[in-house]
């Protein structure tokens, strides 16, 4: 997809730039991001988008590999949109913080220049601390930290034929995401950890959505995405919230092989239900810019990195938040 620069003219060239520029925003838009788990407790990942193909830039079928690191720090107590302290309440407990350091492997393959399907299999390492209030011996810190596979998803896309005189793409993304990440971890006491901490949600659940993008500036390309997941099996009376997103992006090449990236990432997520789950500390309305890098180390390689930042944050109930994330991965197409 992607060619050398040398010995070509400058309509070649800004060709060339077109269709690097596509190629690394799929690059940069890979793994589970686009799945957010925000509950009382904290578990979370990054609200990146991270899907191969939604630009549809792809010319040839093709394989590529995407390994990803986030690292999300959840430490303030939050109750709607303003920062809260610990309630202190005896027989509950208080929220200190959760670290989530994920690992998202994507395989993504593309058929030809319609069809595509993806395999995501993150890995979650979480630590997390809470303060019980016991009413007789006072103030229990209680602590949980794990490393376990989380939820699979096995995802396909669909891009329409924009024809010979457009260079936009438009297309669907359709799949499902698989009850395989643990919902059985416990800290050192023996005590089990809240469903939403778990790796998994212990839930089948449905991903539908839309995307559209197109060339921008010279050198330069945009893209939009809006996605529904929704449960349809679920286990041990625990039902995860609907989730609905809204991502839009842009990239635009400032070297040959460096680019700036720009994502506005929007979340909301209904509340869980079950006798396991949380109602009133679930759920939200999220909003997040995403600015990043990305640099090719190949015409095969590319190397990204992005900082999140949240712009709105409203909980239901009290929840813990992040004021800031990050990611970084690699890829690569062979």
């Amino acid at each position: 997809m992607a060619q050398d620069m040398a010995g070509q003219s400058l309509p070649q060239r800004e060709k060339t730039m077109r269709k690097k520029t596509n190629v690394l925003m799929l690059s940069v838009a890979l793994a589970s991001c686009s799945e957010m788990a925000n509950a009382s407790c904290g578990a979370a990942f990054c609200t990146l988008n991270s899907d191969w193909g939604i630009q549809g830039a792809w010319e040839h079928s093709g394989t590529r590999l995407d390994l990803r690191y986030e690292w999300v720090r959840q430490g303030q107590l939050r109750s709607g949109t303003a920062k809260a302290a610990a309630a202190g309440i005896a027989d509950t407990h208080d929220e200190v913080k959760t670290l989530n350091r994920n690992t998202i492997a994507t395989l993504d393959h593309s058929l030809d220049s319609n069809w595509g399907i993806a395999l995501r299999l993150p890995v979650v390492a979480r630590k997390h601390e809470h303060i019980h209030n016991d009413p007789i011996n006072g103030a229990q810190p209680e602590t949980w930290k794990f490393s376990a596979l989380g939820d699979v998803q096995l995802l396909g896309l669909y891009r329409f034929d924009p024809g010979h005189t457009s260079p936009a793409s438009a297309g669907l993304r359709f799949g499902v995401k698989l009850p395989t990440g643990s919902i059985a971890q416990r800290n050192a006491g023996g005590e089990l950890a809240e469903r939403s901490l778990q790796p998994g949600s212990g839930s089948t659940d449905v991903v539908a959505g839309a995307f559209y993008g197109a060339p921008g500036a010279p050198g330069g390309n945009w893209f939009s995405q809006i996605q529904w997941q929704h449960a349809v099996a679920i286990r041990d009376n625990y039902r995860p919230g609907d989730t609905v997103s809204l991502d839009a992006g842009y990239a635009q090449a400032l070297t040959t092989r460096l680019q700036g990236l720009l994502q506005l990432n929007l979340r909301w997520k209904d509340r869980d239900s079950g006798s396991n789950a949380e109602p009133a500390d679930s759920g939200g309305e999220y909003a997040h810019i995403s600015p990043g890098l990305a640099f090719a180390v190949s015409k095969d390689t590319r190397l990204y990195g992005f900082v999140q930042l949240p712009l709105y944050q409203s909980v239901r109930g009290t929840q813990l938040t992040a004021d800031w994330t990050a990611a970084a991965g690699v890829n690569v197409r062979f």
